[in-house]
């Protein structure tokens, strides 16, 4: 049967197949519950949203202007 292995926070951190009888445990800090149905997806940590780049909307002739100055 597969089991989630929830940290101690509650998030699933992995999924196993296991029998449920030869001898197993889970890490320390952390239980196995039955998943059969895979409703507890593994956790990941949420990635920082990708920052734009500000000079792709300007004009070849604004990032000249802009070099100029910063040039200066």
């Amino acid at each position: 049967m597969q089991y989630a292995i929830l940290n101690a926070d509650g998030q699933c951190i992995n999924r196993i197949l296991w029998d449920g009888i030869t001898e197993w445990q889970p890490p320390e800090g952390c239980t196995a519950v039955p998943d059969p149905d895979s409703i507890h997806s593994i956790y990941t940590e949420p990635q920082p949203e990708a920052q734009s780049d500000p000079l792709a909307t300007m004009t070849a002739e604004q990032k000249a202007a802009l070099l100029a100055l910063l040039q200066q």
